[in-house]
């Protein structure tokens, strides 16, 4: 097994139609990741957000509408923007008592970032935005180590220029976006490293592999694969180079140590917010192979289409979209199986071996898990980042030594490739044009309920929301504050029995997200005989209570 066969198109300059192309994709990309940054409603993961950088705790939201009185949605609203009396120290305190799984990196560089250009939905969302930018350099730097071939680099960067997967998480005021980068800038580091041992590398290597960790955990997932890699290329030998890359990893984790620490003394929070991806178990296991190759396919073509629902259906293949989905599943099995021809086809080098462990072993790391003991983390299209990244540098490889490459003997295959690659171009574009266009996207869960909401209670005059105190629930009235009426009162109910209902209220309605197995608001409701309940909005969900008149 030769593991340095030189890369077909190494020492190639990429062509000057090929550069134009990119600069005009990379332009029609920063107009997609700026544009409309405001239109798309906030959604439950951003609302959060916004909750972190105002400096306040759950905690808090908790305590503003306990004792079962009715407030003003308004009261919310202190929760979802800057607090001036409250600083970076606060949003780090929020996540350490109330969502300590996330590391506090990006949510203090968006504070101090709103903090300069507002803490609207846009420009909250804008550092996401400008953050995203950073992986063209990124990605060109890492083709570079991996190839050699600035080719390679030019095709991945017009790839990820139209990518709905970079626009949409370029759009979203959450941390994945600057997680990407983070991904390809520590392996590219390490790459660099392994080619050129000295002090500084390692030390550079080790700091960002610790910017990984304190943007998202799964970067210990990422440093796995790494470890694999670097073993692997030193044929499993104790050498120098192994150990140096030890201590440059230990090194990396002595710097999130303090985050380690919260993350163990807040355990039990931690646990509890991520409860449903273990608990919650598939019927038939093939179903999260089917889901994560669905997945594959919506980083390149992705135009909105409802996706399986958890909470709704048992299996993948009861929705009516089934035949979409066929067609999602069996274009990522083609083209899984194609790239790993072309490795082998080429002989497996050092390229291949990384992008392969880079992609797989998070990926495995996840499946297993839910294959063995059940759950749905593995579905987690966030999560799976690391595998989306390698199949989209794959994705460029191939392309560049098919279209590029000067041994190509038969021009009719290179003519078909080049039109792969316009086909991989016009469907990001396509799918760049709907995420423009949309009010809300598929990967926002929940939103088109909320969206519903919304809509059908601003209609009545002085309406009455009542709902339970469990997170999910305080989670959607952080994003119904944004878009419902002044006019409207909240009603939040704590513990297992049902809230007294204002005599004078008229117009009252409920929702109940509770994703535990207990018996949530709607049940009992549905159980007293002094209320009736009738399902006013069945894509919402939404409930309207009538008290019943006593005979």
């Amino acid at each position: 097994m030769n593991l340095e066969k030189p890369t077909p198109i190494a020492k190639q300059n990429p062509p000057i139609w090929l550069k134009i192309l990119v600069i005009f994709l990379i332009g029609l990309g920063i107009f997609f990741r700026f544009a409309h940054l405001g239109q798309k409603a906030l959604w439950y993961d951003e609302a959060f957000t916004s909750l972190a950088i105002s400096g306040h705790t759950v905690a808090e939201v908790r305590q503003e509408v306990s004792n079962e009185r009715v407030i003003p949605v308004a009261a919310l609203d202190k929760y979802q923007h800057l607090n001036p009396d409250r600083g970076v120290n606060d949003t780090v305190r929020y996540l350490m008592t109330s969502d300590p799984q996330h590391p506090p990196l990006y949510y203090a560089m968006v504070r101090l970032w709103a903090q300069v250009f507002g803490d609207s939905t846009a420009g909250v969302r804008s550092l996401s935005a400008a953050i995203s930018l950073l992986i063209f350099p990124s990605v060109y730097w890492l083709c570079l180590e991996l190839f050699e071939s600035p080719i390679v680099g030019w095709v991945a960067i017009a790839l990820m220029a139209v990518s709905p997967l970079q626009i949409f998480l370029a759009q979203e005021a959450r941390q994945y976006g600057f997680w990407m980068v983070t991904i390809l800038v520590s392996s590219a580091a390490l790459l660099k490293t392994l080619r050129q041992e000295t002090f500084w590398n390692w030390a550079i290597y080790a700091f960002t592999l610790a910017v990984g960790l304190y943007t998202h955990l799964f970067t210990a997932l990422v440093a796995l694969a790494h470890g694999i890699y670097v073993a692997s290329q030193q044929r499993f030998r104790f050498n120098k180079t192994l150990v140096n890359y030890l201590l440059g990893t230990l090194f990396g984790l002595f710097i999130f140590i303090p985050w380690l620490f919260v993350i163990i003394t807040h355990l039990s929070i931690a646990q509890q917010l991520t409860s449903h991806l273990s608990f919650f178990k598939l019927d038939n296991p093939f179903d999260l192979i089917a889901i994560l190759l669905t997945y594959i396919t919506r980083i390149f073509f992705d135009i909105n289409l409802s996706f399986y629902n958890f909470w709704v259906n048992k299996s993948f293949w009861e929705k009516s979209h089934i035949y979409d989905s066929m067609i999602a599943v069996i274009f990522s099995l083609v083209l899984i199986l194609y790239i790993l021809y072309f490795i082998f086809k080429i002989r497996l080098n050092r390229f291949s071996v990384f992008l392969i462990l880079l992609g797989s072993v998070p990926s495995i790391c996840l499946l297993l898990p839910d294959l063995i003991v059940g759950g749905i983390r593995s579905t987690a299209f966030r999560y799976q980042l690391p595998l989306y990244l390698s199949i989209q540098i794959a994705v460029a490889y191939v392309l560049g030594v098919y279209i590029f490459s000067e041994k190509h003997d038969k021009h009719w295959q290179q003519t078909i490739w080049q039109c792969l690659m316009v086909g991989f171009l016009l469907a990001g574009l396509v799918s760049d044009v709907m995420l423009f266009k949309a009010d809300t996207w598929w990967l926002q869960i929940g939103n088109q309920s909320s969206l519903a909401t919304v809509k059908y209670i601003n209609k009545f005059e002085n309406p009455l929301l009542s709902t339970s105190n469990h997170i999910y629930n305080i989670g959607n009235l952080l994003i119904l504050s944004h878009f419902l009426n002044s006019n409207i009162n909240l009603l939040i109910v704590q513990g297992d029995h049902l809230p007294l209902l204002p005599q004078e209220a008229s117009n009252i309605f409920l929702f109940d997200y509770d994703m535990t197995n207990s018996p949530n608001l709607v049940a009992r409701f549905k159980k007293d005989k002094t209320y009736s309940l009738t399902l006013a909005d069945p894509l919402s969900e939404l409930w309207q209570i009538e008290k019943l008149q006593n005979k």
